[in-house]
């Protein structure tokens, strides 16, 4: 029988493991980034029309913004819904990023769901990942809703090589 205070260490675990996400991106912890998912996980962003799967592939596409100065990424107005190691979770985000003095800010919701696989880290191939939290992403859909700022910087982080 699951009880209350279960079902808030898990409510605070899920948001435990959607803040590490934001905060993995802006430190370039690009390790604890990828231990954040599951070996199967999606990830797509819905304006840019791209679909990545897996950790490796992901943190291949996100670790792109090693090429801005700086980024800094908030999550709020969590919801979530819990369906026995199952979850569902929605929640607002801003993403500022910073480069040459300009800044493009967006704005839109992350919709993801979320894996309980228990608490510590995996130790063999066969066992599935494991977070501190015990909670793992193994989907998240990026919708921009809104943009400000220059995006020609955009661009250029595109053509330029990531900073030191």
């Amino acid at each position: 029988m699951t009880t209350s205070i279960d079902r808030l260490a898990d409510r605070l675990a899920i948001v435990d493991t959607v803040v590490a996400y934001a905060t993995a991106v802006d430190a370039r912890d690009w390790e604890s980034f990828a231990g954040l998912f599951t070996a199967d996980a999606v990830w797509e962003y819905r304006a840019g029309g791209e679909r990545r799967i897996g950790p490796e592939d992901i943190v291949a596409r996100v670790r792109g913004v090693e090429k801005f100065d700086a980024t800094q990424h908030y999550v709020t107005n969590h919801v979530i819904r819990m369906d026995g190691d199952e979850a569902t979770h929605t929640c607002y985000y801003e993403a500022r990023h910073l480069r040459g003095g300009r800044q493009f800010v967006a704005g839109g919701r992350y919709e993801d769901r979320l894996r309980r696989t228990g608490a510590g880290p995996s130790h063999g191939e066969n066992e599935p990942r494991r977070s501190t939290s015990g909670w793992l992403i193994a989907e998240r859909v990026l919708v921009n809703v809104w943009s400000e700022g220059d995006p020609s910087i955009l661009s250029e982080a595109d053509s330029s090589p990531a900073r030191e």
